[in-house]
């Protein structure tokens, strides 16, 4: 049978030597994982189509329920143009990816992760405050996926309330919101990023673009 999914490229790997398999994001199936065939080979058709931070059309191919699927043509929606010409932006992306697959059961639709990832993608590329935009995905990813910070915040007492405060405004925002919020002068966004970080920690082990973006000291 084949399918035509719309899909949020969130990770990829070597299956063999020519082939690759990505993991996606669709709003049919939630999270799948399907090899892209020749994908590795130079001016592949599928190449492009099918490389993270990308939200594409797919077409799969799966002859039966347990069978792994293979994508047969792809187009791109939204390339994310934007995020991928900025280093620092598309680390970021690559983390929002990552986290995604983290938190995401395999086929497990979940129309709000879908529009959350991709508009989490698109902010990227544009917001001044990237990193404030990373806090409010995380958070909205946490509560959606049934792991809520709020119990935990009432339970850290190191907490400042004016971290608390802060840490409540960015969950109750989105998009341009984002940018006018006040009281995040001298570093507060990393200080909002580390509370949320460590609470990631407490559910997943610490994940490889977070400690890539450490040693490059973009997140302390």
């Amino acid at each position: 049978m084949y399918y035509n999914l719309n899909a949020l490229i969130l990770n990829t790997s070597i299956s063999s030597e020519a082939d690759k398999t990505i993991t996606v994001y669709t709003c049919k199936w939630g999270k799948i994982r399907a090899v892209v065939p020749s994908a590795k080979k130079i001016m592949a058709k599928l190449a492009q189509a099918t490389e993270p931070v990308t939200e594409s059309e797919i077409t799969i191919y799966q002859p039966g329920v347990n069978a792994k699927p293979t994508v047969t043509g792809a187009r791109i929606l939204n390339n994310n143009s934007d995020v991928k010409s900025d280093f620092n932006r598309y680390s970021l992306a690559l983390y929002v990816s990552e986290l995604s697959d983290k938190f995401a059961p395999i086929n497990v639709p979940n129309e709000k992760k879908y529009d959350l990832i991709s508009r989490t993608w698109q902010l990227l590329g544009s917001s001044p405050v990237p990193l404030r935009v990373l806090t409010a995905f995380s958070l909205r990813l946490l509560k959606i996926s049934g792991y809520s910070m709020t119990d935990y915040i009432l339970r850290e007492s190191a907490m400042k309330k004016t971290d608390f405060f802060c840490l409540q405004k960015i969950s109750n925002c989105s998009g341009k919101e984002l940018e006018m919020l006040e009281g995040f002068e001298n570093g507060k966004d990393k200080i909002m990023w580390s509370y949320v970080e460590n609470y990631i920690k407490t559910h997943v082990p610490q994940l490889s673009v977070g400690i890539f973006l450490k040693k490059i000291k973009f997140i302390n």
